[in-house]
């Protein structure tokens, strides 16, 4: 394999020579004759842009043709543009749901910035007097592309507010998020299936950058929509640079990751023709552990790089200062982040030049979605894996210790019938089921989904356990309101303006889930303001334990879990060792009809070919 360090010389020649070459694909266009095609017009008109990257007309023409599209587009390739240009070009709302609320802003501001107004975001963190406004601007026919939070989809109020409208198109980004297998899966995506029934929109678009045809089935099966076209846009990036790195131990690792830094940060410093740089390469190094995050950091501060660790342990506070650290571009910042895969969605740097895994990831798509995050500029970026046979066994730990079992299945359902409730119904927090099973928090997880996959339970997310009320306006009976139920509730809440969801329920003779959408149809309709942290999940038993305990392991299909995990290391493990290109892996497992021939001409392995 050609030396890492040789390969390294090599992007930086390019690295240099990409600064004074022609703009990127979307560049801005310039005085030139207008465009008489539509689609070109558009693009030119609302975001200043000459051409279309490649995929990107397809999947707009097929949106505006009426059809159901399925796309696999890569991360940092302008997805989002694939349905904000429709969104502007179609007669009625565009509804984009996204798992981030800092996502959703993200697009909102950009597209303001722009000049492009027609735009608004309704998410739970909204003030009453945010959401009644944005409400008033959509019954004013102000909005187009109206980005929108899972939570307020609980609201039937509010879905009778949008059925009001024509709904052209409806976009679930981050689509791999409701399957199952998906690398980050969401309970509450569950619920899009209703939303869909009810809204009934002309056109449903959804968005992946990482959905092997798996997972694509998967989510096709929950939503159960009439059968998209699926247009798979090439994984692959042209200005990534893929590389693997072998190495026999971790202290061979410290060496080469202290090499290639050292590369890294002394060839930013001057180009070739002698120009000064700002300021060192940013990068991102994952880990597998929150301990080796603040060792790799440790090591690597210690030998005067500006780097520190961020991980889900961290408070708050001190994961927002590290990203933010991050972000500074003013010389003062970080260069480098040591993370664990905590850092991820809402990354949005452009100028990330290098990606480092200091281990194997559990799948291709994680692997793919993280290093995805490197050159969102379209300049040259290096994505380097530190490849070590001994890091396999990380992720068998991982799977031994979260594969779901008949006797912890067994145990968790009956900790959860046992629980204090009301009805079938149970509100309890994730700490709680942790310390009354003697279950791990992850293995918890994975058993409750099993258990609902196999019926014996349904579960909802972000339910507080304490509720604090405020009411809009000074009571008058001509305020309340009209709906039966709603107006019992409302007295309810009146009588004592903290409680919590259990006690409703008792008092207001309602089960729990009724609470919380009688809640949201409250709030939704100026009724009240109510808040509380949202650190519950309400379960629904739906069969008793002593059901379960008749399933043999077959019918529990326990080892699905474990045969499924090991699958995807294993697709992980030939990225690693193959041989001829990396790039052809990792396309070819995303489901892309590629030659055995195929070479990319730019990872590690086709440059040493080349030579």
């Amino acid at each position: 394999m050609q030396n890492l360090q040789d390969l390294l010389k090599k992007v930086d020649a390019i690295l240099d020579s990409a600064e004074t070459s022609e703009p990127p694909e979307n560049a801005v266009a310039t005085a030139s004759k207008p465009p008489t095609d539509r689609l070109l017009q558009g693009l030119l008109t609302h975001f200043g842009y000459d051409a279309f990257r490649e995929g990107q007309r397809e999947i707009i023409e097929a949106i505006l043709d009426g059809e159901n599209v399925f796309a696999v587009f890569p991360t940092g390739h302008g997805k989002s543009l694939c349905y904000q240009l429709p969104a502007l070009m179609l007669d009625g709302i565009t509804v984009v749901i996204s798992p981030l609320i800092s996502l959703m802003k993200d697009q909102v501001d950009g597209l303001r910035s722009q000049g492009i107004d027609t735009v608004s975001l309704i998410n739970s963190t909204q003030t009453w007097e945010e959401y009644q406004n944005e409400l008033a601007r959509l019954r004013r026919n102000e909005i187009k592309l109206l980005y929108i939070s899972p939570e307020r989809l609980r609201s039937r109020r509010f879905l009778d507010i949008l059925n009001v409208f024509p709904i052209s198109l409806f976009v679930i980004d981050e689509a791999h998020c409701i399957s199952q297998w998906g690398r980050d899966f969401r309970p509450a995506y569950l619920s899009l299936r209703d939303t869909i029934d009810v809204l009934q929109p002309r056109v449903i678009a959804l968005f992946t950058a990482t959905a092997p045809p798996e997972i694509q089935k998967d989510i096709l099966n929950v939503l159960n929509i009439p059968t998209p076209r699926i247009l798979i846009q090439g994984i692959d990036r042209p200005n990534l640079r893929l590389c693997v790195q072998p190495n026999e131990d971790d202290d061979e690792k410290y060496q080469q990751l202290e090499k290639f830094l050292t590369n890294q940060n002394t060839d930013s410093l001057t180009t070739s023709l002698g120009n000064l740089r700002t300021s060192p390469k940013k990068g991102i190094i994952y880990a597998g552990r929150r301990r080796e995050t603040e060792e790799i950091a440790n090591f690597l501060q210690r030998r005067g790089f500006r780097a520190d660790f961020y991980h889900a342990g961290l408070e708050t506070h001190e994961r927002n200062r590290v990203q933010e650290a991050f972000f500074d571009d003013s010389g003062d910042g970080l260069d480098i982040v040591v993370a664990t895969n905590a850092f991820g969605m809402g990354i949005d740097k452009s100028d990330i030049r290098y990606i480092v895994h200091w281990t194997i990831t559990g799948t291709l798509e994680e692997y793919c979605q993280e290093f995805g995050r490197a050159g969102r500029d379209e300049k040259e970026s290096l994505c380097v894996l530190f490849f070590c046979h001994d890091d396999r066994g990380l992720h068998e730990w991982f799977i031994k210790e979260n594969a779901p079992d008949k006797p912890s299945l067994l145990k968790l359902l009956r900790v959860v019938e046992n629980f204090k409730g009301n009805g079938m119904y149970r509100a309890i927090a994730n700490d709680e089921l942790e310390w009354m099973s003697g279950i791990k928090e992850s293995k918890i997880l994975v058993c409750l989904s099993y258990l609902e996959k196999l019926g014996f339970l349904k579960r909802w997310y972000n339910v507080p356990s304490q509720l604090s009320v405020r009411f809009r306006a000074h009571w008058i009976e001509e305020m309340e309101p009209t709906d039966v139920g709603q107006r019992h509730l409302f007295h309810l809440l009146r009588e004592s303006k903290s409680r919590s969801i259990l006690e409703l329920s008792e008092v207001a003779e309602l089960n729990p889930k009724a609470v919380m959408e009688q809640l949201a149809e409250l709030q939704s309709g100026g009724y009240i303001q109510y808040w509380g942290q949202e650190d519950l999940m309400l379960i629904e038993l739906l069969q008793d334990s002593e059901v379960l305990s008749t399933l043999t392991d077959e019918q529990i299909e326990v080892g699905d879990y474990v045969r499924r995990k090991q699958s995807q290391i294993d697709q992980v493990i030939v990225y690693a060792l193959e041989t001829a290109c990396r790039s052809r892996v990792i396309r070819s497992y995303f489901g892309e009809d590629i030659d055995e021939d195929y070479r990319c001409g730019r990872c590690d392995l086709c440059q040493a070919e080349s030579l």
